[in-house]
């Protein structure tokens, strides 16, 4: 097919560009169905980095020819399977599962997220031949999954992966959890009960992953946090101390198990509308929408929003336009949800009478006129304009 014709079928053209990506990462060779045979395509780095996590005796000194069927012997115990397919995420284990059930699965449409990591562990392996994808899970690990799926492993799984989303959302929405109020979160949501005791080491498991999350002290917080040796950790806790916690329906509250997802508010819809205006490209108004919510997650001073503008190449005629800008960003910003607010926004917690948090002051008439570098600031903070926004 011509690229004019790729050109005029994007969904085609897309396709096309998956599967590229998916030969670089396939072997190239006719598919091979046994343990041995798969893991006899990695190298000894691959190996042995393999032989590690299994924790295979003596991996580091076998000779290749040695180290494959030690691997292959502790891959396809139930256990080491069963402890290899907790570690998998969403996308990864319902992949798994399909090329599982059949002896060889052919797809184009896949993408590399679904198979990497665990080809990798060398649960699965692509293979690229006669010009169709293949992705084969040996016929021994097959096997032991029928036997360990007559079990009680897939409720396991689900649980774990239920337990795993959880930890997600409370740290993406709140930052920081105690362990109690975790297990107290997931129970009121929740059937199945946990423990600090159950919770505790599944969740570990995850740590070990880089999942996003992990544990200091008593909680459960961003592993951000661990850039400043967990200072930030008792600020956070300090700056919230007596605030209520935001708890949303369990839907809504699962929706920050993605780590990308932030709620698009009508304030964050405005401004999105206002920057087309100002911005031909739709995919860099997008960047700067996402830019703009996580600035005001973060607090940042609004002089940072207006770098972010500037290097977007927006340019303000005059000093109405600036100040019509600068209220829709205050908008945005008493509308975003907040660690410092246990997952509250500042309107909310306002609204709830129950906390001194000032609102961010509307911006009206003063930037109509030039404001002076001694002069107050116009966003109301009380210093100096150069002290404040001017900086």
């Amino acid at each position: 097919m011509s690229k004019q014709a790729n050109r005029d079928d994007p969904e085609k053209a897309f396709l096309d560009a998956v599967k590229e990506i998916n030969i670089e990462n396939a072997a190239q060779t006719e598919p091979f169905y046994s343990l041995k045979e798969i893991l006899a395509l990695k190298n000894m780095t691959e190996l042995r980095q393999l032989g590690k996590v299994l924790q295979v005796k003596y991996y580091s000194k076998l000779p290749k020819a040695e180290l494959i069927p030690a691997i292959a012997e502790t891959l396809k115990q139930s256990d080491t399977l069963r402890n290899c397919l907790y570690t998998l995420n969403e996308i990864e284990w319902e992949f798994f599962q399909k090329a599982a059930a059949k002896k060889h699965l052919q797809t184009d449409k896949v993408y590399i997220d679904s198979y990497h990591i665990p080809q990798k562990m060398g649960l699965l392996q692509c293979f690229y031949h006669k010009d169709k994808l293949w992705f084969i899970v040996p016929k021994e690990l097959r096997a032991t999954f029928r036997i360990i799926s007559e079990t009680d492993f897939l409720e396991d799984k689900r649980f774990r992966d239920l337990l795993n989303r959880f930890a997600i959302a409370a740290v993406s929405l709140y930052g920081v959890i105690s362990q109690d109020d975790f297990v107290e979160l997931f129970n009121s949501h929740n059937e199945r009960q946990t423990n600090i005791d159950e919770m505790f080491p599944l969740l570990l498991n995850n740590v070990y992953s880089d999942v996003g999350y992990c544990f200091w002290d008593e909680y459960i917080v961003d592993d951000s946090f661990e850039q400043d040796e967990f200072a930030g950790v008792k600020r956070l806790l300090s700056e919230r101390s007596g605030k209520p916690r935001y708890n949303p329906k369990r839907e809504d509250f699962l929706k920050y198990s993605d780590w990308e997802y932030y709620e698009v508010t009508p304030q964050l819809i405005t401004i999105k509308q206002h920057l087309s205006k100002l911005i031909d490209d739709p995919d860099v108004v997008e960047e700067i929408l996402d830019e703009i919510h996580n600035l005001s997650a973060a607090e940042a001073r609004t002089q940072n929003f207006f770098d972010l503008l500037d290097s977007a190449g927006v340019v303000f005629d005059n000093m109405e336009q600036a100040g019509a800008m600068m209220q829709l960003i205050v908008d945005v910003r008493n509308n975003t949800r907040l660690w410092t607010n246990y997952g509250y926004t500042p309107n909310e917690l306002s609204s709830r009478e129950k906390s001194n948090l000032r609102l961010l002051p509307s911006v009206q008439t003063k930037y109509n006129q030039k404001v002076g570098r001694n002069d107050p600031c116009p966003c109301g903070s009380g210093r100096k304009y150069k002290k404040c926004c001017g900086r």
